[in-house]
């Protein structure tokens, strides 16, 4: 009888491949290196860890993802193998592609040949970064507690002052991590203002011998007064730092000191009894966590140096006196932020105000003056066209921002409501993209939809969901630059479907994404800037999709580097014959009176205009009655033409982008000294309030026009200035 013969050729490749599935779908990194620590192989979960592919590493050292400092490790790990020993989870540090170093547990075995002979290792690489970094976080938090309990207990124990004292020093100087502590007792000499040294920790007293004792100066006054706690990350850097003499900095010999926190100690009444401060070399040291505990501490000081046997008596209150404290802090802290956001608010409301008018009349002014001349006899077919063109859009433009304020008044007021009905969203987000797609052929951008096709229906409000994306994509072409992207993508996550809209705009600064679905908030409120709008669209959609149960987040990596908003909505099963369709209303409009307007024949007329529909209408107002018009899109081009020209009066807007109406009319009377006298100036805008007039007025305009302009009081201003009859 014969024993069982050698696996033929298929059986063994099929082993193989057997053993290579399980290397490739591991979820631990497996790698395999020759005894001179160069590696042969590298699965996929190696190249997650490591973030190096497998071309990158089969061939180079293992060196490479070991820490200069660790490499030691290496050789002992591969004498251990050629020994033929095994290595069991040994937990070291290891280095990402990317620099970042994270923590692993290997297990390393040696690989024999067919002889037995040992000819490299494989190893098994767990990552246990975060298993570690929670183990190190609750080992702190352990130690805290066990310090504060220390504390108190020693503190409750103790009578004796300058014990007291310096138990709290040296416990708060661990807990902040501080490099060292000091306490000064509140001792005021009227004629010196100085502060006595009572105690130190993590440095001798012969570091003090030599300064005089601190003094009410900008840095320590807040904490020797009770204001505040005073927490910098630099204190070097701090305007207060350095402006009492006779020293204007660290004065020669001082411990070093960058990272700084100080916190008053008060007694039961509420007067300060000294201060505790905690000092660093190194800047950014101290955590809000760490004046927490340097807080909690101070408490506890000001309990014990107020009256030891007090302290004795009130130790088993001691986590109710602590929760007051904090309740307070708390209360006062709220006061603030309350206080802060009024102030924010009533500023918000000031610029909200002079935005809306600005936004409203602006659309008014082309809308009325085109309606004025499409009811001349004169007009020729091309501006006929031009002219109801341009009102349509205008027209939008203004039942848009009524609507949002509408919406926004609906929203506060809690009176919206939704008309819920099963929908496809891939029919919503067609709609939307077709409604701005002209507006991006215009501008050369591409918009680039990737819809799972498997997403069926969902509950929510038709029109308000299409409302929701309308004004993203309205957005995302408004603030992309000609030729670039729009992309928008609609798939399932988890149980919600996710709706992204990207684009490669303008970007959003990172100190304003916080705010970007706050109400009335603009990141560029000034005259100068480039795009309108309320501020009421994000605000709008943040609402909105609240009321459907869902989400919006927004993404930026910051200014010129496009922006991601991305809409969550919960998964709904319906029926698909329960869907309903939405009808829709066509709104009309009135016709508007047709004025006659005087004559400006040979008046050379300056217009300097960034709204190109109120540029072109009163350009066509002036020529119709003679006058010779000549238009400038920005204050700079406006500039070189009075450089080049003459013209006999100019008629220039206010918010334009670059330098608006003012600083144009402060450099044009400069260029009045060139001529033979000033040139007769009108601000025509849409910033309407009595200071805005008030304020052209005082920058050298002699008329200050409203818009929508009227063309009779347009000419007649004109005509006014020039000393002109009809």
């Amino acid at each position: 009888m014969t024993g069982p013969g050698p696996l033929d050729t298929a059986e063994l490749e099929q082993t193989r491949a057997h053993l290579a599935a399980l290397v490739a779908s591991s979820e631990d990194a497996i790698i395999s290196k020759t005894l001179d620590g160069v590696v042969t192989s590298w699965n996929a979960a190696a190249e997650r860890l490591f973030g190096f592919s497998s071309a990158e590493m089969v061939g180079q050292p293992i060196l490479r993802v070991i820490p200069p400092e660790l490499q030691y490790e290496e050789a002992e790990i591969l004498g251990k193998l050629r020994r033929g020993e095994r290595i069991e989870r040994y937990e070291t540090i290891r280095v990402r592609k990317d620099g970042h170093r994270i923590e692993i547990s290997l297990t390393i075995s040696p690989i024999r040949d067919g002889t037995g002979r040992i000819v490299g290792a494989a190893k098994v690489a767990h990552d246990i970064t975060a298993r570690r970094a929670t183990e190190r976080a609750l080992k702190e938090e352990t130690i805290a507690l066990e310090t504060l309990n220390s504390v108190g207990q020693a503190v409750a124990a103790q009578l004796d002052l300058e014990r007291i004292v310096q138990i709290v020093t040296d416990a708060a100087t661990k807990l902040t991590g501080a490099a060292f502590g000091a306490f000064f007792y509140n001792v005021i000499d009227e004629a010196k203002e100085s502060y006595w040294l009572y105690t130190l920790s993590g440095a001798s007293r012969d570091a003090f011998a030599k300064f005089p004792m601190p003094r009410n100066t900008a840095v320590f006054a807040p904490t020797f007064s009770g204001e505040a706690v005073v927490r910098s990350a630099n204190i070097l850097e701090d305007p207060r730092y350095g402006k009492n003499l006779p020293y204007t900095g660290m004065p020669p010999g001082h411990l070093p000191v960058c990272s700084y926190l100080a916190v008053p100690v008060q007694d039961s009444t509420g007067k300060v009894i000294g201060g505790l401060f905690f000092g660093h070399p190194e800047p950014n040291v101290f955590t809000e966590r760490a004046e927490r505990l340097a807080i909690g501490i101070a408490l506890q000081a000001s309990i014990a140096m107020s009256n030891a046997t007090l302290f004795r008596a009130l130790r088993d209150r001691e986590g109710q006196l602590q929760q007051v404290a904090a309740e307070r802090e708390q209360f006062l802290e709220s006061e603030r932020v309350a206080r802060s956001e009024a102030e924010r608010l009533s500023h918000m409301k000031d610029e909200f105000l002079a935005t809306l008018s600005h936004e409203l009349r602006t659309p008014l002014n082309a809308i009325q003056g085109w309606a004025t001349l499409l009811r001349q006899r004169e007009v020729s077919p091309e501006d006929h066209a031009r002219g109801l063109e341009t009102i349509e859009r205008n027209v939008r433009a203004q039942a848009q921002i009524v609507n949002d304020l509408l919406d926004m008044s609906r929203i506060i007021s809690g009176k919206i409501h939704l008309e819920v009905q099963p929908l496809q969203l891939h029919e919503i987000i067609n709609n939307a993209i077709d409604a701005v797609r002209q507006s991006a052929v215009a501008r050369q951008i591409r918009i680039h939809p990737l819809l799972d096709s498997s997403i069926g229906l969902v509950r929510g409000d038709p029109n308000r969901l299409q409302q929701v994306l309308w004004n993203l994509l309205t957005n995302a072409v408004k603030f992309t630059p000609q030729g670039g992207r729009v992309q928008v993508v609609l798939e399932r996550v988890n149980s919600h479907v996710e709706i992204t809209v990207e684009d490669t705009g303008i970007g959003i600064r990172a100190e304003f994404l916080p705010f970007v679905f706050d109400r009335f908030r603009q990141a560029d409120p000034t005259t100068t800037r480039r795009y309108g709008g309320l501020g009421l669209g994000l605000s709008i959609v943040k609402n909105l999709i609240e009321l459907h149960g869902g989400s919006v987040r927004v993404k930026s990596p910051g200014e010129g580097l496009g922006s991601t908003f991305i809409l969550s909505l919960p998964v709904s099963h319906v029926r698909s014959e329960d869907v309903a369709r939405v009808q829709r209303t066509v709104a009309t409009q009135d016709p508007l009176e047709a004025i006659e307007l005087p004559r400006l024949d040979d008046v050379a007329v300056l217009l300097v205009d960034d709204e190109p529909d109120g540029r072109a209408l009163i350009a066509r107002i002036l020529e119709g009655r003679g006058a010779r018009a000549t238009v400038a899109a920005s204050a700079a081009e406006a500039l070189e033409l009075m450089r080049s020209q003459r013209f006999d009066v100019m008629l220039s807007d206010i918010g334009m982008p670059e330098m608006d109406g003012y600083e144009l009319m402060r450099r044009v009377r400069l260029l009045d000294n060139t001529r033979n006298g000033p040139i007769a100036a009108i601000a025509v805008t849409a910033y309407a309030r009595p200071e805005d007039r008030q304020r052209s007025l005082l920058a050298g305009y002699q008329m200050h026009l409203s818009k929508p302009i009227e063309a009779r009081e347009l000419v007649a201003g004109i005509a006014s200035l020039l000393h002109l009859t009809r």
